[in-house]
């Protein structure tokens, strides 16, 4: 299959944002990758200075490389300039990809493209009814005053795939779901060390990713905990950091260390008792717990968004409920305590997970070739689609 995999955003080039965590990178690069391994011709339309084993084509590097003006603010000047330019540049480094997918798929190169990050390509996809499927990272909006849900409710009969079930289950807008697939991750890259005494928890600086939680449960088991986060520096003027997190720090023994990647953040992770991941969000997928689990460290994770799909109850970590909502498996889980105290009350219990065990789960559950294969159904099943209608 001729294969166009579209993801262009300005945040994949890792020469300009390597320092950024954009969990797309990866994965599409895994998939590309993957996908020419399986004997597919892909083409990748991404940052010029991606590594794959694809046919690049690469964004504009003076785009990329050149700090472009917005001339009409010129007399504004400071941040309202600085991000107006920014923003336009971002924009047309995207346009001007997602212009280069169409094209050739206008010229007969392409079966199909796979937007894995990208909104412009709605529009071009309406103009030309190329078949054309999207992955969806980040949550249905809910607002209908945000541009995301008007965007999606403009056009929520394209093709959409998810990268969990739990979309499906919160979806207010009524999307046309072809499919679910899960991430994966590249497993030989990532090996298990012996266990810490310490807690481990990652996540930006922001509520959602309820690190406040993580570290009120630690210093209730009287555990240590080391936390990866946005740089510190930035922390500072936080309210959230100064408000909610830091009052902790005074009772109970916490390292933040910046966010890591490859070996380090194998280690991070595989010398942990234990993953604490308490979201306070709608979590789509959350790849921090399956290369956790990958390590052979177990979860432990409230029960919110893609959580139950994930983490296996019992076996690979504990699945708390975070309060008395209905949601589901409410009441269904091991540990029957909730909030806090069932956060503890896990922590407790969790040399009774077999470390092997979650390398085993995520083994065979959330590796590359399954994503790849994952995304190969969908492929099929859209042309077939198309092609029975023409």
């Amino acid at each position: 299959m001729r294969i166009g995999l579209l993801s262009p955003s300005i945040y994949m080039s890792p020469s300009r944002y390597g320092d950024m965590i954009f969990a797309p990178r990866d994965l599409s690069v895994f998939l590309a990758n993957g996908l020419v391994k399986r004997g597919h011709d892909v083409t990748f339309f991404t940052a010029p200075d991606i590594q794959t084993h694809a046919r690049l084509v690469g964004g504009d590097r003076q785009l990329l490389e050149k700090q472009y003006q917005e001339e009409k603010l010129e007399h504004a000047g400071g941040e309202r300039q600085k991000w107006a330019s920014f923003y336009t540049v971002k924009r047309n480094y995207e346009l001007d990809l997602t212009t280069r997918a169409y094209q050739m798929a206008k010229e007969g190169k392409l079966d199909i493209v796979h937007s894995y990050h990208d909104s412009l390509a709605h529009f071009f996809d309406e103009l030309t009814g190329f078949p054309t499927v999207y992955t969806l990272h980040d949550p249905v909006p809910k607002n209908p005053n945000s541009l995301p849900f008007w965007l999606l409710n403009r056009f929520k009969k394209h093709n959409f795939i998810a990268i969990s079930k739990s979309f499906g289950r919160l979806d207010g807008i009524g999307l046309n779901f072809v499919g679910t697939v899960y991430h994966g991750i590249d497993l030989p890259q990532i090996k298990g060390v012996s266990p810490g005494l310490y807690l481990a928890c990652a996540g930006r600086m922001v509520p959602e990713k309820g690190i406040h939680l993580a570290l009120d449960a630690a210093r209730t088991a009287g555990l240590p905990i080391k936390v990866a986060t946005s740089v510190m520096k930035e922390n500072q003027n936080s309210e959230y950091f100064n408000g909610i997190v830091k009052p902790y720090t005074r009772d109970v023994r916490v390292e933040f260390v910046p966010f890591m990647k490859n070996a380090q953040k194998t280690e991070f992770l595989a010398s942990a008792r234990a993953f604490l991941f308490p979201i306070v969000w709608e979590e789509p997928f959350g790849m921090v717990m399956i290369e956790a689990m990958a390590c052979g460290t177990p979860v432990i994770a409230y029960n919110r968004g893609s959580v139950s799909e994930v983490v296996r109850d019992g076996f690979t970590g504990f699945i708390i409920d975070p309060d008395s909502e209905n949601r589901p498996g409410k009441g269904s889980w091991i540990i029957k305590k909730q909030g806090i105290e069932g956060l503890v009350e896990a922590i407790g219990k969790i040399d009774q997970i077999d470390r092997a065990a979650c390398r085993k789960h995520v083994e065979e559950n959330f590796t590359v070739a399954k994503m790849v294969e994952g995304y190969e159904n969908v492929y099929e099943k859209v042309r077939l689609r198309i092609s029975s209608c023409l």
